[in-house]
């Protein structure tokens, strides 16, 4: 494997295993997720928990088959479809000026916005380099210093909200 291919595995790794966990961690969770859904107009009401738990253990999936090395096209393949519906979900909800709170990762008040448009679309980039770059082999210390390297890329984005609140203006009251 390339550089490049273990850096997207390694980001892709993270932040699906994140967004799988935050959703999966209790009950409560996955019904704001739900909730957040029929609130986002994609899904009614009576399919929304059902869509929140495939939606969940398809990212947990996409996490395994791109850690286990004889599966990783094939992860890299499947986060490529997945992402592509999460970002026309955002678009969709973006598009109709829904002020609906993101579910990525968890219980974040921060409404949907272009910021996480931009996240999904760069992720889907990272998943089309892995699918497409030639393999390549690493060195162990090449492949360890790959694998964190992704691995923090991906610690931030699912921090991204957090981050990017931290800069926002202290309201006055």
């Amino acid at each position: 494997m390339t550089f490049s291919v273990v850096v997207c595995q390694g980001l892709l790794v993270v932040v699906f295993l994140a967004s799988a966990a935050s959703k999966l961690r209790s009950g409560r969770a996955l019904r704001a997720l739900a909730t957040s859904l029929t609130a986002m107009r994609l899904v009614g009401r009576s399919r929304a928990t059902a869509v929140a738990a495939a939606l969940a253990v398809s990212e947990g999936g996409v996490a395994v088959l791109l850690a286990v090395p004889s599966t990783r096209r094939a992860g890299f393949a499947a986060a490529v479809v997945l992402l592509a519906v999460l970002t026309a979900g955002v678009a969709v909800v973006l598009r109709r000026g829904s002020e609906v709170p993101c579910r990525c990762f968890g219980a974040s008040p921060a409404p949907l916005s272009v910021r996480h448009l931009l996240r999904n679309l760069l992720l889907t980039a990272a998943a089309l380099a892995g699918l497409t770059l030639p393999a390549g082999s690493l060195t162990l210390a090449g492949w360890l210093i790959a694998l964190l390297a992704g691995g923090l890329a991906g610690v931030i984005l699912t921090l991204l909200d957090d981050l990017v609140e931290l800069f926002l203006p202290v309201p006055t009251s």
